[in-house]
């Protein structure tokens, strides 16, 4: 595409965006501070220099500012994996390291996690979408589970956003569970384990041999 047919961002959209990055670099840092609970919209308004007003404009609730951050955390991590994909052997090997990286992070940031699924859930079970659409994970396994279609290493029947669908249920539900209690398992090699139920079912294969 020539430089001069790209569309250019208008000053307007330029300030929307900087006024929500604001608002959630201010929001996290309280958060950070002196936790989720002590945090206010009030106090999020006031440390960003912007009105109420303007801030529920962009924000409903401060729940969604979290989603936010750990959204825009999830595309940074896909982009990073994005970039070593071709250098992996399979679909198994790039689908670890997808959910390692993603999940390394959770691991350090078990509240904030917490936080974002329970709103994600929220607005599930009342049929309301994302409008940002997929999250950054959801994006490269899409990519991913795409690449092993093509190579022949994974069906092609189903479709790649029910097979994304399928894993995203299966992840869901063992991080709901760890966040209860973290100390009962480690997160990561667990994942490790919903790839190989995913790819492979639940038959033993070393049993069935």
């Amino acid at each position: 595409m020539e430089l001069e047919n790209m569309p250019v961002e208008g000053r307007a959209e330029r300030k929307k965006k900087e006024t929500r990055r604001k608002i959630v670099a201010v929001a996290i840092g309280l958060i950070e501070r002196q936790g989720f609970n002590n945090t206010t919209m009030e106090q999020i308004a006031n440390d960003a220099d912007i009105a109420r007003k303007t801030l529920y404009n962009h924000f409903p609730v401060k729940e969604a500012i979290v989603e936010e951050y750990v959204r825009e955390i999830s595309r940074g991590l896909a982009q990073g994996t994005f970039d070593t994909l071709d250098k992996l052997p399979d679909i198994r090997s790039r689908l670890l390291a997808a959910l390692d990286k993603a999940y390394e992070w959770v691991e350090i940031n078990p509240e904030l996690t917490g936080i974002c699924l329970g709103y994600r859930l929220k607005n599930m079970s009342k049929g309301s979408g994302y409008s940002d659409g997929e999250t950054g994970t959801q994006s490269i396994m899409a990519e991913i589970i795409r690449k092993g279609q093509l190579a022949g290493e994974i069906r092609r029947d189903v479709s790649v956003t029910l097979l994304v669908a399928q894993i995203d249920i299966m992840r869901g539900v063992v991080v709901m569970d760890w966040l209860k209690d973290p100390s009962r398992f480690e997160l990561r090699p667990q994942m490790a384990n919903i790839v190989d139920l995913f790819l492979y079912g639940a038959i033993d294969r070393e049993g069935a041999q």
